[in-house]
């Protein structure tokens, strides 16, 4: 007797799926309501205006591109975005290189790792804000010897910056490194030693290129946060010192987040012109981005 050996794989029809289809839209629609309200609609009504001028957002006329015009021939503007991007590169190199080193030292199997994750990442808990009066406090104690304050000279500014955004971000980013780093096949690491290849070199050509997604993520996270950051320079200096020229006054430790600020609350003749800038500010950010993502990923190894 001959005996059909393969097995029949069950029927089946659409009836399965039929109650997820037909309660897909009661799930979906509560949250696209509200990602629509929160997000899509402000976004829009944000680029709306930005063409207009207001005080608020229900007496808005339509100028056209003249808030685009004045917000590019706004000295501050352009030199809060140079001073943003100069500060991001150096935030960017900073956090990563600290953040890997830590992170490349705790996956060594020394004692009490867990400790220092905990301690690492704490900084990230505590709020911007709270962080630039905390370490405003701290520089200004140390600098108070030296006659100075960090609010009267750009270069301790800048460098209170740095150190803060390093010591806020270095322990976010290391658990993402840590991440990286345990995927690393121990076989490669082995097949190196055995072939002779030093520390350096199973790092330069093992690690590195197999924790290329972990620095991609990294490196986008602290480029936008970089670019973002307004609190903290809010706190610590609101963009003082300040440096008179012929066309007016420039905040020498302004980033673009807070020039923005400033330009939309300090005269409410100029919230066209704060919003316009905050469109150019999404586009920039939006772009160097998506360009760093593009350029990282396409160093990384596929495992």
């Amino acid at each position: 007797m001959n005996v059909n050996t393969k097995t029949r794989k069950p029927a089946t029809s659409g009836h399965e799926n039929g109650p997820l289809k037909a309660y897909f839209p009661i799930f979906v629609l509560p949250t696209f309501a509200a990602f629509c309200i929160g997000f899509i609609y402000p976004f829009l009504r944000g680029i709306y205006l930005s063409f207009c001028k207001f005080r608020t957002t229900s007496d808005a006329k339509w100028v056209g591109f003249s808030n685009y015009i004045k917000a590019f021939s706004d000295d501050g503007f352009f030199h809060a975005f140079c001073y943003t991007a100069i500060f991001t590169v150096v935030s960017v190199i900073v956090v990563n290189l600290l953040a890997f080193a830590v992170a490349y030292v705790l996956t060594r199997g020394i004692k009490g790792t867990g400790v220092f994750r905990t301690v690492f990442f704490m900084p990230n808990l505590i709020g911007g804000i709270v962080l630039g009066y905390i370490w405003q406090m701290i520089f200004d104690g140390i600098l108070r010897n030296y006659g100075t304050s960090i609010v009267l000279d750009s270069r301790f500014g800048f460098l209170g910056l740095i150190i803060l955004m390093a010591w806020q971000q270095i322990g976010y980013m290391m658990i993402i490194y840590i991440a990286g780093l345990q995927s690393v096949p121990e076989e490669l690491n082995e097949a190196a030693k055995i072939d002779g290849a030093n520390g350096w070199q199973s790092l330069r050509h093992i690690t590195i290129p197999t924790v290329m997604p972990s620095i991609t993520i990294c490196t986008f996270l602290t480029l936008t946060n970089s670019f973002k950051l307004f609190d903290q320079n809010l706190a610590l200096t609101g963009g003082a010192p300040i440096a008179f020229t012929a066309e007016g006054q420039i905040k020498q430790t302004e980033m673009l987040a807070l020039n923005i600020y400033n330009t939309f609350y300090s005269n409410a003749n100029f919230r066209g012109v704060g919003q316009a800038k905050a469109v150019i500010f999404f586009v920039l950010v939006a772009l160097i981005a998506l360009l760093q993502l593009r350029l990282t990923r396409e160093k990384e190894v596929q495992q």
